[in-house]
C-alpha cells in the first residue's frame, strides 16, 4: 500500500478537522433553534395552536372576558383576554410556562371564580409578537407589563384591590425576578414549578433531549443561545433573585416532578426572606406544572389559606 505523503496526511487531516467543526456548528444550531425559535408543539394528538383557538373561542364566549392587548418595554405587542368580575376580590396575573400559551392556563379561571384574571402570551409565545424566547431572561419584561396593564384595566373598578403574580415554569421563574426588580409590583406571589437556576436546567434538558455529550456541545449551543437571545443564562437565577423579594410567596411544586425537581422550588424557599406568611408546599404525584388540575381542590385550598394569611384575601 502506497503511503501518504506528509502533505496529503496534513490534508486530509484538515478535511476531517473541518467536517466535525461543521457538525458540531450545525447540531449545535439546530439544538439551539428548537430552544428560542418560535414553533407549534404537539398537545395531546393536536398542534397547540388549534387547541388554543378551540380553548380561546369558549374564553371569549364568556360575557365576563374580552380579548386585550398591550406593549411590552422592547415595544413588543403582547396577546391578552382579561376577565373582570363584579364584586372582586383581588387582581390576578396568570404567566403560563415555556411554549405555552395563555389559553393554557384557562384551567385557574374557575379556581379563582372571585378573581379579575389576566391571562397573557408571553413574546414570541401564542399570539404575541416576538420570535426569539429567552427562558425568562427578557421575558419578566412581560410580566411588568402585563402587572402594569391589570392596575390601569382595573383602576376605575376599585384601586385598592390587591395584585397576585401566579407563574408557571418560566413564568415563576419570570415573576421572581419581576417582583425582585419592582418591590411594588405586586401584593403577592404564587410560583409553581419553576426553575432555580437557568443554566442546570438548560444542561439537564439538553442531556435527556439531544443524547449529545455536553463536551463540545453544549458550551457552542450556549454561546449561540445567549446570543441569539442576548441575554446570559447564569443571570437568570431565581434563587438569587428570590433574596430580593419582600412580599409573600407560595411556592408549590409536585413531589415527583422529572422535568423540574423540586429540590429547585426549595432552594428558592431558602432563599427567601422567609417572610412569615411565606409558604411552600410540596404536593402529590403528578406531572410537571399539572397539580392545579389534577388536584384542584387541594390546590384551592392551599392557595386560598396562603392569600388569606397573607394579604387577608380569599379564592
Amino acid at each position: 500500500m502506497k503511503k501518504l505523503s506528509l502533505r496529503k496526511k496534513i490534508l486530509l487531516s484538515a478535511i476531517i478537522l473541518a467536517t466535525l467543526a461543521l457538525l458540531l456548528v450545525g447540531l449545535s444550531y439546530f439544538m439551539m433553534m428548537k430552544l428560542v425559535f418560535v414553533s407549534d408543539n404537539i398537545f395531546y394528538g393536536k398542534k397547540q395552536s388549534d387547541v388554543a383557538n378551540e380553548l380561546r373561542t369558549e374564553l371569549l364566549g364568556r360575557k365576563d372576558a374580552k380579548a386585550v392587548s398591550f406593549k411590552n418595554q422592547d415595544g413588543q405587542v403582547l396577546s391578552g383576554i382579561l376577565l373582570k368580575r363584579s364584586n372582586a376580590k383581588a387582581n390576578l396575573v396568570l404567566c403560563h410556562g415555556y411554549r405555552g400559551c395563555k389559553e393554557l392556563m384557562y384551567g385557574y379561571v374557575d379556581i379563582f371564580p372571585h378573581f379579575n384574571i389576566l391571562l397573557f402570551d408571553f413574546r414570541a409565545h401564542g399570539q404575541s409578537e416576538g420570535r426569539i424566547i429567552s427562558i425568562g431572561c427578557h421575558e419578566y419584561q412581560d410580566v411588568i407589563a402585563a402587572t402594569e396593564f391589570m392596575k390601569n384595566a382595573t383602576q376605575m373598578q376599585d384601586v385598592s384591590l390587591p395584585l397576585i403574580l401566579l407563574g408557571i415554569s418560566m413564568g415563576g421563574a419570570s415573576a421572581i425576578k419581576a417582583a425582585s426588580e419592582l418591590p411594588t409590583l405586586c401584593d403577592a406571589l404564587i410560583i409553581d414549578s419553576t426553575f432555580s437556576d437557568l443554566r442546570k436546567i438548560m444542561i439537564k434538558g439538553f442531556t435527556i433531549k439531544s443524547g449529545l455529550p455536553y463536551y463540545p456541545f453544549f458550551p457552542v449551543i450556549r454561546w449561540m443561545f445567549e446570543n441569539a437571545a442576548d441575554c446570559s443564562i447564569s443571570a437568570m437565577n431565581s434563587a438569587f433573585y428570590a433574596k430580593k423579594i419582600s412580599k409573600p410567596v407560595m411556592l408549590i411544586h409536585s413531589c415527583n416532578d422529572n422535568f423540574i425537581s423540586p429540590a429547585n422550588t426549595l432552594k428558592i424557599y431558602e432563599n427567601l426572606n422567609q417572610s412569615k406568611y411565606s409558604k411552600v408546599w410540596i404536593g402529590p404525584k403528578c406531572r410537571h406544572g399539572w397539580l392545579h388540575s389534577y388536584y384542584s381542590d387541594l390546590y384551592r385550598k392551599k392557595v386560598s389559606k396562603f392569600l388569606r394569611n397573607s394579604i387577608n384575601t380569599t379564592v
